[in-house]
């Protein structure tokens, strides 16, 4: 059995061979970096919005509550991913700084 046979099927695209639709490839939209400072501002604006949203309530603009709570919590959760997002990459940091070459 040729070893270049078994390789080209490897190739294939499931998607392709059953008729389905066949899906871009994701454009590159940079690195990392990138990446982590659109989450850094999606979550300033979140913060932004949930800092607003209490502001109302409390002037009395905003008077659903549920509202408030939840925009609140949502801020809150999108915070503590990108703060955890941070502490796995300073651990990663750590962790090859201490790789002996």
């Amino acid at each position: 059995m040729a070893v270049d046979v078994i390789k080209a099927l490897g190739s294939i695209d499931p998607r392709a061979a059953y008729g389905a639709v066949p899906v871009a490839p994701p454009e590159a939209g940079g690195g990392f970096q990138e990446q982590f400072l659109r989450a850094l501002e999606k979550v300033d604006s979140l913060q932004q919005v949930s800092n607003d949203m209490v502001e109302g309530m409390v002037s009395g603009r905003v008077t659903e509550t549920h509202d408030v709570l939840i925009a609140s919590r949502e801020s809150q959760l999108a915070f503590e991913l990108l703060l955890e997002v941070r502490n796995k990459l300073l651990e990663a940091y750590q962790e090859i700084m201490r790789t002996q070459v």
